[in-house]
């Protein structure tokens, strides 16, 4: 079954704490976004303004040109994934590498514009892949339904890869992301911005259930 993993993309400390509030009682995982401003133009909260979530398992999204140069603080945090985008300017198979030392997960995301044949030889030394179907950056992005058949594209080339869809999930489309393979639904403004952010989760959870 796949899981709801509620988004943290916030650029100020106070809409962090109110999105971590938000989530906390239901979220059985977190998923939280950092920016540097460069590979996106977006500005978030930094590595070393996030907190809250202490005891709920969470992976950070690294939206860093040079991921290599924040390990030291990702490592301080302690996620169970980081996630670096594949257009980053890094050592892509170093950076995996070092990630798993430090018992981190290691992910790799592809923007819809990235082919899955453009990575082929970096999947198998990652744990994780992240298919993002929106617009980087952005809460309530625009659903690129297309970005779903990379799914199937990266499992075969490795099978044991976990696989996450990120960029505008709502409950209309979940049913369709899970059925094209995917094991994470990683979801913001469907729940942030929904009267009742609990009963969203729950209406995603049930939807990919079904």
């Amino acid at each position: 079954m796949a899981l709801i993993v509620p988004t943290i993309l916030a650029s100020t400390l106070d809409d962090y704490a109110a999105r971590i509030r938000r989530v906390r009682p239901f979220a059985r995982r977190i998923h939280i976004d950092v920016t540097d401003g460069v590979f996106s133009d977006s500005r978030t909260v930094g590595l070393d303004q996030v907190y809250g979530i202490e005891g709920i398992p969470f992976d950070l999204h690294l939206m860093f040109q040079r991921p290599q140069d924040h390990l030291e603080r990702v490592f301080a945090l302690r996620p169970r994934l980081a996630i670096i985008h594949a257009e980053a300017d890094c050592d892509h198979a170093a950076l995996a590498a070092k990630l798993r030392e430090r018992s981190v997960k290691a992910g790799l995301a592809v923007l819809p514009e990235t082919t899955v044949a453009s990575v082929r030889e970096l999947l198998p030394l990652f744990d994780h892949v992240m298919i993002f179907t929106g617009t980087i950056g952005e809460n309530r992005g625009r659903f690129k339904p297309e970005c779903l058949a990379k799914i199937a594209e990266a499992r075969v080339i490795n099978p044991a890869l976990e696989v996450g869809v990120d960029g505008g999930i709502t409950v209309d489309n979940a049913v369709d992301v899970a059925r094209a393979g995917a094991d994470v639904l990683y979801v913001g403004g469907a729940i942030h911005h929904a009267p009742n952010p609990a009963l969203a989760y729950d209406a995603l959870t049930r939807a990919v259930s079904a």
